[in-house]
């Protein structure tokens, strides 16, 4: 018996059953058809644990969400602590947390003027991809094959067509892609002054880490920064 409180498990083939039937199927079968029998239990620093108990050093971190560490004392302290007088808050009025929050991360970045608040990596593709399109007036988005940049409508979009054609999302009007270091190939997109923006990892993670052997042109450029672990993306 796994019993945590709140929920509890007769046993791991038990969580794997549960996984399957109400999480994710699909995951749950790609990880034990490979032989990867992990269940992710306890986390502490950088080292996850099995519900086995079986200690492992978490290189993956993530993508970089965790690169303070799993459970940083200082981060839960603080979580705690905001807890005992905040909640989420109210999206449509001013916010004492949001605008001391915003003040501190755009002091950071020089060049920021303000800071728009999204709940995650895809969410800022999706305000990058509609400030460029309303700065520019223009549809047109450009990325990089095998690019990942979320799974959500506009930002799945932006991504390898194993993730945009099977949810219907692959546009070749308005999206496009260039092969990785191929500036060639960019430049020639981009000559044609109708791309509201190209977008593309500083460290593209899904690709497998390639090198990059060319400097790219920094106009209307959206810049993913989530696995360099930064909190999301920034339009330059």
């Amino acid at each position: 018996m796994f019993d945590y409180g709140f929920f509890r498990f007769e046993s791991k083939e038990d969580l794997y059953a549960k996984a399957a039937a109400f999480w994710n199927p699909g995951k749950v079968k790609l990880w034990r058809d490979a032989g990867t029998d992990l269940v992710i239990d306890r986390r502490e620093g950088y080292f996850l644990y099995d519900m086995s108990g079986k200690r492992l050093v978490d290189l993956h971190l993530n993508g970089g969400t965790y690169n303070f560490g799993h459970r940083n004392p200082e981060l839960v302290a603080t979580l705690k602590s905001a807890l005992d007088y905040f909640d989420m808050g109210n999206h449509w009025f001013p916010s004492v947390a949001r605008a001391a929050f915003a003040e501190k991360l755009v002091g950071t970045a020089p060049g920021m003027d303000y800071a728009l608040l999204g709940a995650g990596g895809a969410e800022a593709v999706e305000i990058a991809i509609k400030s460029a399109r309303f700065a520019t007036q223009r549809r047109k988005i450009v990325s990089i094959v095998k690019g990942y940049h979320g799974h959500s409508g506009l930002s799945v979009a932006t991504g390898d067509e194993r993730f945009s054609k099977i949810f219907l999302s692959d546009r070749p009007d308005e999206f496009s892609q260039v092969p990785f270091n191929d500036l060639d190939a960019l430049e020639a997109v981009l000559r044609k002054r109708d791309v509201a923006a190209f977008i593309i990892e500083t460290i593209p993670a899904t690709y497998g880490f390639p090198m990059p052997k060319c400097r790219i042109p920094d106009d209307h450029m959206v810049s993913c920064e989530t696995d360099a672990g930064a909190p999301g993306t920034t339009p330059s």
